[in-house]
């Protein structure tokens, strides 16, 4: 026969930790990244962040240096924010949309790059990130890419001819705890081996931005691919664009490698 007089404490205490297991915050998470981000010297980068999902979604857009340190940008954003910052708040409503444009502290910067992450719980996030050149107040170029999730393997397709002042760039970002090897093969056309350029070395929360020709190794004329591969299973963000005639192009990134390539 049950004791309600011992019984019903134990009841309270279930209820109480029910209770708080059901307001307890959600964790955030890293549900965006932005591999390349640019300001100073005219360049200004803005984010584009959606909430698809069914409940509202906060958290924090973050901008780091190249060398893993806070990169502090003039941020503006919505309802007239403004401020001198390396995060910003996020909270985006179902269905909302927010724009964050990130540009140099100072009017004479020169240009600096980082990359960017966003941290966040509830709602479900989707992102560009737009890279705008301009000068004496006239655009330049412009181009955006959309967020990424990290690989172990990038495979980009590369048409340069630097003669015709045609090449391709990319950035990788190491977002996690381990030092980073990626390995950086370019491939012919025809599936062969190219040349094996370089390899990039990045700590944690570094990154890497850097043309294809850059490299000696590379030659000054090359149709084929590059791929990128962590060596130790690990993975990075990485963005790639094609600078054609002083224009910008965002150009896709594939997340996979032919078998033979290693």
């Amino acid at each position: 026969m049950y004791d309600s007089k011992r019984l019903l404490p134990v009841l309270l205490a279930w209820i109480l930790i029910l209770g708080a297991e059901r307001s307890a915050p959600a964790q955030s998470t890293v549900t965006a990244l932005f591999s390349h981000v640019a300001i100073g010297g005219g360049f200004t980068t803005t984010f584009t962040l959606l909430n698809t999902g069914g409940s509202v979604l906060t958290g924090n857009l973050i901008l780091t240096a190249q060398d893993g340190t806070p990169l502090t940008a003039a941020f503006t954003g919505p309802s007239g924010f403004q401020a001198n910052a390396a995060s910003v708040p996020l909270n985006i409503p179902i269905g909302g949309t927010q724009f964050w444009t990130a540009s140099a502290p100072g009017s004479n910067d020169p240009q600096k790059a980082g990359w960017a992450r966003v941290e966040s719980s509830g709602g479900t996030l989707g992102g560009v990130a737009t890279f705008q050149l301009t000068s004496g107040g006239n655009l330049l170029t412009i181009a955006g890419v959309l967020s990424s999730d990290p690989v172990q393997f990038a495979t980009i397709p590369v048409d340069d001819n630097l003669d015709q002042n045609r090449y391709t760039g990319y950035a990788v970002a190491n977002p996690g705890t381990d030092t980073l090897s990626i390995k950086v093969q370019t491939v012919n056309a025809d599936g062969s081996r190219g040349a094996t350029l370089t390899a990039i070395p990045l700590a944690p929360g570094h990154q890497k931005a850097t043309f294809l020709f850059q490299d000696p190794a590379a030659g000054r004329e090359f149709q084929g691919s590059v791929v990128l591969i962590e060596l130790n299973g690990k993975k990075f963000s990485v963005v790639a664009l094609v600078q054609n005639q002083g224009l910008y192009t965002a150009i896709p990134v594939i997340p996979s490698k032919a078998p033979a390539i290693n």
